[in-house]
Parts: structure tokens; C-alpha cells; sequence
């Protein structure tokens, strides 16, 4: 069998980007190949200048997350999180406005979207131990856009479907768009 030593990164709109990831099972924790997949989560981050990248996104349908960037309470400058779930945010009335854009999108593309200022993330090691995160400001943002990868949610899901960029756009989202824009906005800290 062919080992494998590099993974893709789906384009929008490819109907991956759209499904929702399902929980690592018990099984695959403290594995060589749950290591080698967020190894290699990592390196399409890197290669890509990505500051967070969920496996969803490579077609990887497991709910593992990738994050780099200068963390707040850690010493490290990078974390990968397995079956992550946000179980604190701060209030709604203390929401940011932020603009993104994603890699998987056309490179053209940004959305204004409201992020919680704060949230707490409990998440699973590679070796299957509980930790938690408290992220704020550009980190509590980016792992919020992860998330949302998760779930099969993309930024264009944030904004009306006025805002998308043209019309080829706006055919290719309008079925479920709605569905998809409600989802975007729920903020119950449960399971995603």
C-alpha cells in the first residue's frame, strides 16, 4: 500500500467543503496514523501560510483542527485539536466584527462576520487526554473559522446572499444558503 505523504486541500466549490466532519473515534487516539494525519494537517498549514486549518477541509472527515499562531496561556505557537467543542463564549453584546477571507474560497472573496470575542475550546490530544483553551482576539476568531470548517460552514455563509461576489456565486449557494447562514449564527455551546 502507498503510504501517504501529503494531503489537498479542497476549492470552493467542491461539495467536501460542505460536510459536516464527524468525532475521532476512541480507537484511532495515541496511533501512528492519528499522528501522521495531524502531522500532515500541519505541514498543508505551513505550506499553505495557513493560520488554522480543520482535516474537513483536505477531505479528512474527522474532526481534528490545526492552529498557528501565538496562543494565548500556552507557551507554543501552534495546537492541534481533536473533536474540539466551544463550551464558553463571552456575551453576545460583546461580539467582533471581523473581515476574513478563507484559502478554500476564491482569493478575492472577504466577509464581514461577527465572531465571539471570547470562547473556551475542550478538545482531545492526539493521545485522547481532555484539555481546554480559553482564546481571545485573533485566536478566538481563527479557531472559530476552523469550527465552523467543521461543521461544513464557510464565510460565505455569513453574509447575505447580496454579498457574494457575482452571480456564478450566487447560483452555486442559493440552494440551502438560509439553512446554512442560520447555522453560521448559532452560538449554543454545544457539541458542533
Amino acid at each position: 500500500a502507498a503510504e501517504l505523504t501529503h494531503f489537498n486541500m479542497g476549492r470552493w466549490p467542491d461539495p467536501i467543503l460542505r460536510r459536516p466532519a464527524r468525532a475521532v473515534e476512541n480507537q484511532w487516539f495515541g496511533t501512528e496514523t492519528l499522528e501522521k494525519v495531524t502531522k500532515l494537517l500541519r505541514d498543508v498549514a505551513r505550506e499553505n501560510k495557513a493560520v488554522g486549518l480543520a482535516a474537513q477541509q483536505c477531505g479528512i472527515d474527522a474532526r481534528i483542527v490545526y492552529l498557528e499562531l501565538p496562543l494565548p496561556n500556552l507557551r507554543q505557537q501552534s495546537v492541534t485539536m481533536i473533536n474540539p467543542i466551544i463550551t464558553e463564549r463571552s456575551p453576545e453584546t460583546e461580539m467582533r466584527v471581523w473581515t476574513e477571507y478563507c484559502l478554500v474560497l476564491p482569493p478575492t472573496f472577504r466577509a464581514t462576520v461577527l465572531r465571539d470575542a471570547l470562547v473556551v475550546v475542550q478538545y482531545l490530544d492526539v493521545q485522547g487526554m481532555p484539555q481546554k483553551i480559553r482564546f481571545t482576539g485573533e485566536a478566538a476568531r481563527a479557531v472559530q473559522h476552523e469550527l465552523d470548517h467543521d461543521r461544513g460552514i464557510l464565510t460565505l455563509d455569513h453574509v447575505g446572499m447580496e454579498d457574494l461576489e457575482n452571480d456564478v456565486m450566487r447560483k452555486i449557494e442559493r440552494q440551502g444558503h438560509d439553512d446554512r447562514q442560520e447555522s453560521a449564527y448559532q452560538r449554543a455551546n454545544v457539541e458542533l
